[in-house]
């Protein structure tokens, strides 16, 4: 890529759902972001989200760099204003790392990994945002299911969720 070429940037949206069996599930979407744009109009528009809507959670949660020069800018939006399209059931919580303090950005995280993260960020908003509550605690089982995450910054890399919740607990 020459130097006088942007790089290209994607928005990417994770949509979560809580599943019949009291779990989550979710929908990736992607969208370029051209022109004068704002990543949250594209975000919105992926979703077909009205700008005022007060019944889903909307909120930027990451930003990754891939080896082709995109930057993917990601999203988390709850609940999933399409549950009646298929989803993936998000069934594990490991985090993507990078391979060392000064190289904190993974070589490829799994679309699961992403959402992982997002899940997590949601989590530190019920305890810090108050509107992003209100819209978490609509969400039937949501909160509950939230709740056994690790509520710490999604930027802090904890050895355990356990020792996670101590350390945010304690703050």
């Amino acid at each position: 890529m020459d130097s006088q070429q942007a790089a290209a940037v994607v928005v990417e949206v994770i949509a979560l759902r809580v599943t019949a069996d009291g779990g989550l599930a979710f929908r990736a979407l992607t969208g370029e972001l051209g022109g004068a744009r704002h990543p949250d109009a594209v975000a919105r528009d992926l979703l077909a989200l009205p700008r005022d809507t007060a019944a889903h959670l909307l909120h930027s949660t990451s930003w990754r760099h891939e080896p082709a020069g995109r930057v993917v800018l990601t999203y988390a939006c709850c609940p999933d204003p399409r549950p009646d399209l298929a989803a993936v059931p998000l069934t594990g919580r490991t985090l993507a790392r990078g391979d060392a303090p000064a190289s904190p950005s993974p070589d490829r995280p799994r679309t699961a990994q992403v959402a992982a993260h997002a899940v997590r960020h949601l989590e530190f908003l019920r305890h810090t945002d108050a509107t992003a509550r209100q819209v978490i605690e609509s969400v039937p089982g949501l909160p509950g299911i939230l709740a056994s995450w690790s509520p710490v910054p999604a930027g802090q890399l904890p050895e355990s969720d356990r020792d996670a919740q101590v350390a945010f607990a304690s703050r």
